[in-house]
């Protein structure tokens, strides 16, 4: 693969593949690695940047100031700091990928193969230590939180269901590959299962609802949209055959019902229920109040604070107790920086999917959906890889644009 390659090429490729081999398997190394990756894109800086095909990146820097400037006004400016270094990602790939002018065929290549490689170790680690530490395939090993290496099992969810997407999407497909891609999927699936994570299941469900949506429109053949229902058949078929996954839908379809039904009873009578299902209704509802009542925003840092104040108001001492996030990106964007800032993250999807589906690439279009749905569950931009991989996939998406292939080809 590298022989094709010159030196300054082979040194982006390796430094792509081995940040996103980190990223999964050790996220807490990261930091010296975004850095190398973006020294080794600096050889690639020469020329026409073409930035209005790079205008999906802008949204992201938006954002990125957004946040630091909240630091104007917040209480816990220590605080708001360290939070504002985690999202730095948020500036440093946008960056990266304006001033690059060359080299996106490889960039791209090597965080694809650097994603498959590290999740593929990653899941088979996992899945070997829990075999042998309980003798069998059940047990505590294989419970969500101790299954993986070292990250949420929402996350690692994720990055697994992308990374087998990108497999998936590969050109080649001799038999060896065919046979590595039906591997790769299988292994998938057994780590989902294992790490039941809601939003990985809700993920597969907008994957089935999303592929035909998206040849339809592709190629103008609206016969596609007749899968749909096949789909959920045997998207139905598949969690009845799992009564604990079976279980765990029904318990959340069951909690929305009743939440449904009034909000603020819902809210009387729950009072420190740390079922998840529970938790997260709880805690959207007493954030989307902070919303209401703090349209700028109550600065990066300082969300806690606010929160734990509706938690103790409310009689929720377990859920201040224990520093409860929103469990929802777009609300926690929304407690931070206001309408304003939420606002531009939902641009920000809103032109990932749409440029991801532009680029004619199903992986980057899957991915783009699971992200976004992945917000929904979980506050996923407020840990470092969870930023870190929006922004990739971003830098992918504008990277892959298809006047790019054609500078890359005639370099």
């Amino acid at each position: 693969m590298l022989n094709e390659y010159n030196l300054k090429e082979k040194g982006l490729f390796l430094s792509a593949f081995l940040m996103l081999s980190v990223l999964v398997i050790h996220d807490q190394l990261i930091s010296p690695f975004i850095l190398v990756f973006f020294l080794t894109t600096i050889p690639f800086w020469k020329g026409p940047k073409n930035l209005r095909s790079k205008k999906v990146l802008f949204p992201l820097l938006l954002l990125f100031l957004l946040y630091a400037s909240s630091l104007l006004f917040v209480t816990r400016l220590d605080v708001a700091v360290l939070s504002l270094t985690t999202k730095l990602s948020f500036f440093i790939f946008p960056l990266t990928g304006i001033l690059m002018s060359t080299g996106f065929k490889i960039a791209i290549r090597g965080i694809k193969w650097g994603m498959i490689a590290a999740s593929l170790f990653s899941m088979l680690f996992s899945l070997f230590r829990a075999i042998i530490t309980e003798g069998g395939i059940s047990g505590e090993a294989f419970h969500s939180n101790v299954y993986g290496l070292n990250m949420h099992p929402s996350y690692l969810a994720l990055i697994f269901i992308v990374a087998c997407a990108f497999l998936w999407t590969e050109k080649r497909n001799d038999g060896i590959m065919k046979l590595f891609k039906w591997g790769y999927l299988g292994v998938v699936i057994v780590s989902l299962f294992y790490l039941r994570s809601l939003g990985a299941f809700v993920c597969v469900a907008v994957i089935f609802g999303g592929i035909p949506i998206w040849k339809a429109l592709q190629i103008k053949n609206w016969k596609w949209l007749l899968t749909i229902p096949i789909y959920a058949i045997l998207f139905y078929i598949g969690l009845q055959s799992s009564p604990r996954i079976s279980n765990d839908v029904n318990a959340s379809l069951s909690k929305v019902s009743e939440w449904s039904e009034s909000p603020s009873e819902f809210i009387d009578s729950n009072v420190n229920n740390i079922e998840s299902n529970t938790v997260r209704l709880v805690v959207w509802t007493l954030s989307f109040d902070l919303i209401k009542n703090n349209a700028m925003g109550v600065g990066l840092g300082d969300e806690d604070n606010y929160l734990c104040r509706e938690y103790y108001r409310e009689g929720y001492l377990g859920y201040a107790e224990r520093h409860l996030n929103p469990h929802n990106q777009f609300l926690q964007t929304g407690i931070s920086i206001g309408w304003i800032g939420l606002i531009v993250l939902i641009i920000v999807f809103i032109s990932l999917i749409y440029c991801a589906y532009k680029t004619n690439s199903l992986a980057l279009f899957i991915a783009a959906l699971c992200i976004s749905v992945s917000c929904l569950f979980e506050s996923m931009l407020e840990r470092q890889v969870g930023v870190i991989f929006l922004s990739i996939i971003l830098l992918i998406v504008a990277l892959s644009h298809p006047s790019f292939s054609k500078t890359d080809n005639s370099q």
